[in-house]
């Protein structure tokens, strides 16, 4: 019996029922659906299933390693959330703070009365879409900062969940960086104070030589999925330097084992080990609904393919959360209404059951379309939560 297997046992897993994952990815995998997968399952702190399966890059015949890095996507909102909320605990900003008080450029065309809470919840009204740059310059934060400064809102603050892919939560790393005591950029930023602190070895803002080796390529696999731009995408991906920030996603690196760490530490309230990145206060603020039964815009067009009816976006602070009812989602149904996690377009998960006290980490290579993503994750999810029969 593997350790692994042992702890499973001890953890209250089923370890026949968790094996059944593997053979659900593996189909998945054979059928083209996405090309490999790297899923860690933990309770209390303890991995009961570690997955590494498939391919890395399927083209060029490379497999999946236990440490791929992968570009996390909007995973990286969440550890952005993180770094813009140790402002608010130094109490240098509030989340009913005005962004336009920290940048004053962004007030041009009415966006004065914005506040950080509405971008940190997706309800500022800024758009879906890129910063209208190049796409070589998505990743300079001066750039981005100019160009979103100039835009106008695309609907009045707070009265919509307008989910902002790339725009929002670069103003919030804009303003984590001009509130820091020691002027340092976002990547540094995130490198001390949440990165190295956690023991997340294998994460990076930008690629870097060390990632270089174990990156895993951003391919999309479906060709019906309304919200993937192939071009963009992976124009976005080849374009990625060292010197890259992009804060809500496709320039932040980090392994299975990174996104475990990261979420365990977010599991025990704000700290892993001994390091704390956030107080108990502000983790179970981050967990709280702040957009009540309101539905997501950003899932509208994906609606349409599916033929679905409008669910609600049950959006924290950064987070997503699971809430009550029965609607596609990256987090199990099975799961606890107070679970929580992250997710990132068509390719990766995590989200934590704090009731159950279980962490899950879902990265994938080969971008799916975002429901039928969501529903992969879920029904996942579900796979691990029912092999867990004891308390």
């Amino acid at each position: 019996m593997t350790n692994r297997a042992i702890n499973a046992e001890k953890m209250g897993f089923d370890e026949s029922a968790l094996q059944r994952i593997e053979a659900r990815v593996q189909h998945d995998i054979d059928a083209n659906i996405y090309d490999g997968a790297r899923i860690l399952v933990a309770r209390r702190g303890a991995t009961v299933f570690d997955l590494t399966l498939g391919y890395a890059d399927r083209a060029a015949g490379r497999a999946l390693l236990p440490d791929a890095a992968f570009s996390i996507m909007s995973v990286s909102k969440v550890i952005t959330a993180v770094a813009l909320l140790r402002c608010v605990e130094r109490g240098q900003v509030s989340l009913i703070t005005p962004v336009a008080s920290i940048i004053p450029e962004f007030a041009a065309r009415s966006k004065g009365r914005v506040t950080i809470g509405q971008v940190l919840t997706h309800t500022a009204g800024l758009g879906m879409g890129y910063a209208p740059l190049p796409t070589e310059q998505l990743g300079d934060m001066k750039l981005a900062i100019e160009s979103i400064c100039s835009l106008p809102l695309e609907s009045a603050p707070g009265e919509q969940v307008s989910y902002s892919a790339s725009m929002g939560f670069t103003l919030l790393a804009e303003i984590a960086s001009r509130l820091d005591p020691k002027q340092r950029s976002y990547r540094q930023i995130i490198t001390e104070d949440i990165f190295e602190p956690l023991g997340m070895h294998g994460a990076s803002v930008g690629l870097t030589e060390s990632v270089k080796v174990r990156r895993v390529p951003v391919v999309v696999r479906d060709d019906d999925a309304p919200e993937i731009n192939r071009k963009v995408l992976g124009e976005r991906d080849r374009s990625v330097t060292a010197l890259t920030e992009l804060p809500s996603g496709g320039g932040t690196f980090a392994t299975a084992s990174d996104i475990l760490r990261f979420g365990e530490a977010l599991r025990q309230d704000g700290a892993l080990e001994g390091a704390r990145i956030l107080s108990p206060a502000m983790v179970q603020l981050m967990r709280r609904n702040q957009t009540g039964l309101m539905p997501n815009s950003m899932m509208n067009s994906s609606r349409a393919l599916h033929g679905m009816a409008a669910f609600p976006a049950f959006l924290g602070l950064g987070l997503f959360l699971r809430g009550e009812g029965l609607f596609p989602g990256h987090i199990a149904t099975l799961a606890s209404p107070e679970s929580f996690g992250g997710w990132g377009l068509g390719s990766m998960a995590f989200w934590v059951d704090p009731v159950r006290e279980v962490t899950f980490v879902a990265l994938t290579a080969g971008l799916m379309e975002r429901i039928r993503s969501l529903l992969r994750f879920q029904n996942l999810g579900d796979m691990a939560l029912a092999a867990l029969v004891k308390p």
